[in-house]
């Protein structure tokens, strides 16, 4: 393994834990604050603590003009279709039902990759994503599965599934730019976009003052923005953007399915949650699935650039 292969696998695993764990603090904070709301403060403190780190020069931004307009294609998809339709999605259909779609989302990837940048998977990514949805599936099942058909729900749900994987894709075409100009460009678009949308809500319903205080009377819920901004914001998007340009988006997306199994253990340890016997079944699925995809000697060997 080259020590660039190692740094994508490290950033890989690091983004899925980072997306997992953030199942935790987003379910005690929609008790509290609308989706809407919650996005909003998520992406502003995101964008906030990237600003300090700019400022303090800890990080540097080096985008131009040319380089606008692919970031603004990127957080087209990632964070706004992606979090609007999977959001949306949810809410139409039952936990089991968008649990086992969104988990197709490393076939969509590998899909995009060989339609838009004529990259097909190899035989062991193929088989090592199966094996991992396989794992995802079970570990949903065992949560009990409950059906509502809402068709709309699930073209939302396909919607999601859609932008993330083009986002996967643009952005390991996108060379031109650096994993932090990524990352800034997704979490002030996210940040415009959210907080729009959230002060209209909040005004149409006279909640305005609801949605500046409750963070400050509301620690629990503070807690929650402060991990989603800077762990699942900032630390994931910039990961995220890291692993893609050094294994590819193919290769990254093999490791997806570890966001379910951090979830789990994140559930067990913090919530107090029992895990069911199939579910650690799942996640031992998952985990091989994972291996077998990487694992595995390779037929395409992708090229990714630096």
């Amino acid at each position: 393994m080259t020590s660039r292969t190692a740094i994508g696998v490290l950033a890989a695993v690091v983004t899925e834990v980072l997306y997992g764990c953030s199942f935790v603090f987003t379910k005690g904070a929609v008790d509290l604050i609308t989706p809407a709301a919650l996005l909003a403060w998520r992406f502003v403190v995101a964008l906030a603590v990237l600003g300090v780190l700019v400022a303090a020069r800890v990080v540097r931004l080096t985008l131009t003009r040319d380089s606008v307009r692919p970031l603004l294609l990127l957080a087209l998809f990632q964070p706004l279709l992606y979090y609007a339709a999977e959001t949306l999605g949810v809410q139409r259909t039952t936990a089991s039902e968008s649990g086992i779609i969104v988990a197709i989302i490393p076939v969509g990837v590998l899909l995009a990759s060989w339609l838009i940048l004529g990259r097909p998977p190899s035989r062991g990514q193929v088989v090592g994503i199966l094996v991992t949805f396989g794992g995802v599936v079970a570990t949903v099942v065992a949560g009990g599965v409950r059906t509502g058909f809402d068709p709309l729900g699930y073209l939302l749900l396909l919607a999601a599934v859609a932008s993330y994987s083009l986002y996967a894709v643009f952005a390991e075409r996108d060379t031109a730019t650096t994993g932090i100009d990524k990352t800034f460009a997704m979490v002030a678009v996210g940040a415009a976009a959210f907080s729009a949308l959230a002060v209209g809500e909040a005004a149409a319903g006279g909640r305005l003052g609801d949605l500046v205080t409750l963070p400050v009377t509301h620690p629990e819920l503070l807690t929650s923005i402060c991990y989603l901004a800077i762990g699942s914001s900032v630390g994931a998007f910039f990961c995220q953007a890291v692993a893609i340009a050094n294994l590819g988006s193919n290769r990254y997306s093999t490791f997806i399915g570890l966001s379910t199994l951090a979830a789990l253990i994140a559930a067990g340890v913090v919530l107090g949650e029992r895990l069911a016997p199939l579910q650690l079944v799942g996640g031992a699925v998952i985990m091989l699935g994972v291996y077998l995809a990487n694992a595995t000697p390779r037929t395409t060997v992708e090229q990714p650039q630096p």
